[in-house]
């Protein structure tokens, strides 16, 4: 058996760690994709694969790819047969294939960072999704991250126009639609198995049923260009539109509710607003871009504060993405143009850099925190076209 390894799926022109060499165990591949296991690592390897201050050794890494990706991105990836045709129901060959992707919204509690004597849950990089190409398991542009169950995600791919899901062991699988996705630039998880994603082509956002059906769709003529989607306790849709400038709450059917903020009061004001997030306190969460801050409102829609704004300092941001929370409501954010995430708490106060450019991080887009202590990020020098999963468990850090 050939044996390949290649460190984070950057094209080799773009590969600026070549020099790194490793010691490789035999290849363990699954389907279409190869799991690879390091045992030693280099002083460098060490800085890039832990993050942040973290000086813990990087005891596991799994690179989940397609191998013929490793080589050229133009012939790699089993490609599917037909990238429209519609089939959300779940695959019948393993139980690990299956796309129930809600079924685990009811009781979900999210991960608690713990702060006892000034530490920090060590978090270290464990597996690499994807790589750059059209393919099956291949991203153009990985604009949003969902995570589910125990290991799984759920990726949208704006240029690609279409979404997939990855098992724990990183086997992708397509959610085709019986109409072409254009565009597709965030996705939520509703319950009873139902998804709902905005479109900034046909500047809707739809509902789908896990049969694949377009259930309905709602805000035809309303938004100029929808972008980040949310959903509260009580099934309300939260959208933002970054060219009207407006984050928008719609009832579970699609009916206009309410905009947040106040136009005329400036810190409250919304300049290109990216992404929103619930959080488990029913706090909405919305990434500012534009204003280079983050802006908090209740589940009224009240607003209750700012925090951040235009620098490189710690607690500034350039052009804020993605966003998520842990179970206490500490706020996770995608610094864009600075290359890292960063950590707040749920009054804002600035605690610590994430993962940043040291860690070989960049252009970080989507978050998301599973309830069992991994950390979702899609970045990429130019697009996103790889999800960095990182683990915050002390006591075993590889993906179960």
């Amino acid at each position: 058996m050939e044996r390949r390894v290649r460190f984070s799926g950057t094209t080799e022109k773009e590969c600026d760690m070549s020099e790194l060499e490793y010691k490789r165990k035999p290849v363990s591949k699954c389907a279409s994709t190869e799991i690879i296991m390091n045992d030693v690592v280099s002083s460098t390897q060490m800085k890039i694969g832990i993050i942040g201050r973290m000086k813990r050794r990087l005891s596991s890494l799994s690179i989940v790819q397609f191998p013929s990706s490793i080589e050229s991105n133009s012939d790699s990836c089993s490609a599917s047969p037909d990238e429209n045709e519609l089939d959300l129901s779940s695959d019948s060959s393993s139980e690990d294939e299956e796309c129930h992707v809600t079924d685990d919204i009811k009781g979900h509690v999210n991960a608690i960072f713990k702060f006892d004597d000034d530490t920090y849950p060590p978090a270290n990089l464990v597996k690499i999704i994807g790589c750059e190409g059209k393919q099956k398991g291949c991203f153009k542009d990985a604009t949003d991250v969902q995570c589910f169950g125990k290991g799984k995600c759920l990726v949208t791919d704006m240029i690609n126009g279409r979404i997939s899901t990855f098992n724990r062991n990183g086997r992708p699988k397509i959610i085709r639609c019986s109409w072409a996705l254009k565009e597709p630039w965030a996705t939520t998880l509703v319950p009873e198995n139902k998804l709902a994603v905005t479109s900034r082509k046909d500047k809707v956002v739809s509902i789908i049923s896990m049969h694949g059906d377009i259930l309905f769709s709602f805000g035809n003529k309303f938004f100029q260009c929808p972008c980040g989607i949310a959903v509260d306790k009580d099934g309300r849709f939260i959208v933002t539109d970054i060219l009207s400038n407006d984050v928008s709450v719609f009832s579970p059917d699609g009916k206009w509710l309410f905009n947040l903020g106040d136009p005329q009061s400036p810190v409250q004001q919304f300049k290109c607003p990216r992404y929103v997030h619930v959080t488990d306190h029913h706090d909405i969460v919305v990434c500012d871009s534009g204003n280079h801050s983050i802006k908090v409102f209740d589940q009224n829609g009240i607003f209750k504060f700012a925090f951040g704004h235009y620098g490189r300092e710690e607690g500034a941001f350039k052009a804020p993405y993605g966003v998520a929370s842990d179970g206490e409501g500490n706020i996770i954010v995608a610094d864009h143009y600075n290359d890292r995430v960063a950590l707040f708490s749920k009054e804002g106060h600035f605690l610590r850099n994430i993962v940043t450019m040291e860690d070989g991080l960049y252009h970080p887009q989507g978050v998301a925190l599973s309830n069992d202590m991994h950390l979702f990020v899609t970045h990429g020098k130019s697009k996103a076209t790889e999800v960095l999963v990182y683990s915050f468990n002390v006591v075993n850090n590889e993906m179960l």
